[in-house]
């Protein structure tokens, strides 16, 4: 199809973009996280899967328990204390509204979060018989299609077809029992032939059962654990560095189940966390296989671990499941009203053993049979000022890392939030997610410090700033570094259907000299700025506008200065009396490298989290159709089109829905 005639086409097309399916907050946090991250994919579809249940089965604020407020990743755990503490103090809330009168609460948020809250029970308390679960369970399915167009090609080392392939079940009764089955083809990997004969590559599963006296939650199959903040064993997505200054303290769910398509960053096998007043005690194992590559014939050792999860090529084939990794582990954890204390330890081995190859930067870095954790971890909230933290080690030696951060709510206008983090260059865990600038919990120290000001209900200013130094070699830093990021936001709401932001980020790091002589290296400082407006205006109810302009520049001094810019437009439409709905975003782009790369997040259908990286010069459109019929189905339809310096890029993506 010509471009033009497509774009065209396009704009003429009945409409644009709905109301946005992901509550505003959580989907700027995730575009956020993604950038930050350098994250162009991503499966957070456990939280939308939770904002979605709460959307239709509103939180009863009368009786709902600090654990489910926490699930919603929309409240910091000041706001849900004190929500907590004054329904002890001075009975059931009569209305949601009444949660003006705490001081950490304002109307802002209690609209934004009116959807999820209710004062009224619905039906969680019902006895679980054969009727009831056939009459009130949830049961969804969910199908989706990727192909790249004719003009795509594909690598020719691949061993499958270039189509994508989704499939997913769930059944959920009331947040208590939950049993899901997931299966799924990357393009490029065989489907029902060859090492994929019984049909996906991927399939995960798991049931859950939540409640009882005793027994607080139980899963068996795939699932999560979340203990502390993140330094010791954290195995999902986990928010780092935000605008929204009151979320750098992780709110763990202890036990969660496994519902997105990462192949490699779960647990698999059986976990049981138990409540005996205010003790909670959890237990997990896992028995599970990993990708990895053995060193050499004659050494039976495994050199790397794989986390991509893709099998398309024959190198990637043999790579499959070659590693078994066992974990182990327990949390006690004591609850005395607003404060906790809570110790975990973790025991993981890996058969065959595992040896990477060493280099200077990595050479402090886990090697062996196995690896032993222990953590400590702590919270407490007195008024409006939250104290937390947690000390982790590896076999009880120097080997720690440690975090402690406060956040004060001064009231609903006055917010501030302080972090210090230091890892020791030889600690190391599997899975962890602690606050950090880099991708791991591992050599690093750094102090954190962010503000949040609303002088009134129509703006807002969120602010901060980061100092981190790295003690130890990292790659392509050939010495120890250091650098900083600070970032400001200031938003203008003049009213319910205008609102826009002006976002200023400058960081600085250093990295080894590109022109260096004899090979000797040192470290250059690279600072990178980006300047961001983005502007948001609801016409009516049926259509809204979302526009950014986003400007960025590198400098270094061994290499001429990169800038880089991003303008979209993007038309939303939802028509009140009919089941369709539209998206429609138009983009361009020039940067002068993929070093001056511009990341902006994309709509795309429920459960999708797509964050590209924009570079070189180029335009891209795209439209997105949702479909709703017989109140129980829907459908989502998207074509894409873009022109890159490098290539071209035209995609289809279909996904179906249905809800019993």
């Amino acid at each position: 199809m010509n471009k033009f005639v497509f774009i065209i086409c396009l704009f003429f097309f009945r409409s644009t973009t709905f109301s946005q399916e992901i509550n505003a907050i959580i989907q700027q946090r995730i575009e956020f996280w993604m950038e930050k991250n350098q994250l162009e994919n991503s499966d957070l579809s456990q939280l939308q899967e939770i904002l979605e249940y709460f959307f239709k089965h509103p939180i009863n604020i009368n009786s709902v328990k600090k654990e489910t407020l926490i699930s919603l990743d929309l409240l910091n755990e000041i706001q849900i204390d004190e929500l907590i503490l004054h329904r002890e103090k001075f009975g059931d809330y009569l209305t949601i509204y009444e949660l003006q009168t705490l001081s950490s609460w304002n109307m802002e948020i209690i609209e934004q979060l009116s959807p999820f809250l209710s004062v009224e029970e619905r039906g969680e308390s019902l006895p679980i018989t054969g009727e009831s679960l056939r009459k009130n369970g949830i049961i969804e399915g969910l199908t989706r299609f990727v192909r790249p167009l004719s003009n795509h090609k594909v690598d020719s080392s691949f061993v499958g077809n270039s189509d994508y392939y989704l499939a997913r079940f769930r059944y959920n009764y009331f947040q208590r029992i939950n049993v899901g089955i997931t299966a799924e083809k990357d393009a490029g990997e065989l489907f029902f032939k060859g090492v994929n004969k019984y049909g996906f590559d991927f399939y995960s599963a798991y049931v859950s059962i939540k409640g009882g006296k005793y027994i607080h939650k139980a899963i068996l199959g795939d699932y999560h654990i979340q203990i502390g903040q993140g330094l010791n064993v954290w195995t999902n997505y986990s928010f780092g560095k935000s605008l929204d200054i009151l979320t750098i303290k992780k709110n763990a769910q202890s036990l969660q189940s496994h519902t997105s398509t990462n192949e490699t960053r779960f647990l698999r096998g059986a976990a049981i966390e138990l409540n005996v007043k205010r003790l909670n005690f959890l237990i997990f194992g896992s028995y599970n296989q990993k990708d990895g590559s053995y060193m050499n014939d004659s050494i039976n050792a495994i050199s790397s671990l794989l986390t991509s999860g893709y099998h398309r090529t024959l190198s990637e084939i043999q790579r499959k499941d070659r590693v078994m990794e066992t974990m182990i582990g327990c949390y006690l954890k004591y609850n005395y009203q607003r404060f906790h204390v809570g110790a975990a330890t973790v025991s993981t081995s890996f058969t065959p053993m595992y040896v990477k190859p060493i280099n200077s930067y990595n050479k402090f870095d886990f090697r062996g049979n196995s690896l032993y954790s222990s953590s400590i971890d702590y919270s407490y909230n007195f008024h409006n000022f939250l104290l937390f933290g947690e000390f982790s080690t590896n076999d009880f030696n120097t080997k720690n890392a440690c975090l402690n951060g406060l956040l004060i709510a001064l009231d609903d206008k006055v917010s501030m939030s302080f972090l210090y983090r230091n890892y020791n260059k030889e600690y190391e865990t599997i899975y962890n997610a602690g606050f950090s600038e880099g991708n791991t919990v591992q050599n690093e120290s750094g102090l954190f410090s962010g503000v949040q000001l609303k002088p009134s209900s129509r703006w807002n200013i969120q602010a901060y700033s980061d100092f981190f130094k790295f003690p130890w070699l990292k790659y392509q830093v050939n010495l120890p570094s250091k650098g900083y990021e600070n970032v400001i936001q200031v938003s203008y709401k003049p009213s319910k259907k205008t609102e826009c932001y002006f976002r200023f980020r400058t960081q600085s790091k250093e990295f080894n000299e590109v022109n260096a002589l004899n090979n000797m290296k040192g470290l250059i400082v690279v600072s990178q700025q980006n300047a961001r407006v983005n502007f948001n205006y609801q016409f009516n109810e049926t259509m809204q506008i979302r526009s950014r302009i986003e400007l960025i520049r590198l400098e270094r001094k061994d290499k001429p200065l990169e800038t880089g810019s991003l303008f979209y437009q993007e038309v939303s439409y939802k028509p009140s009396t009919n089941k369709l709905e539209y998206t429609f975003r138009y983009i361009l782009f020039d940067t002068d490298s993929y070093a001056s790369r511009v990341y902006g997040y994309e709509s795309t259908a429920t459960y999708q989290y797509v964050c590209p990286a924009y570079y070189g010069k180029g335009n891209k459109a795209y439209i997105l159709v949702k479909y709703s019929f017989l109140s129980k189905f829907d459908c989502w339809f998207r074509i894409s089109t873009s022109e890159f310096t490098v290539k071209n890029i035209n995609e289809i993506n279909l996904q179906f829905r249905w809800r019993l």
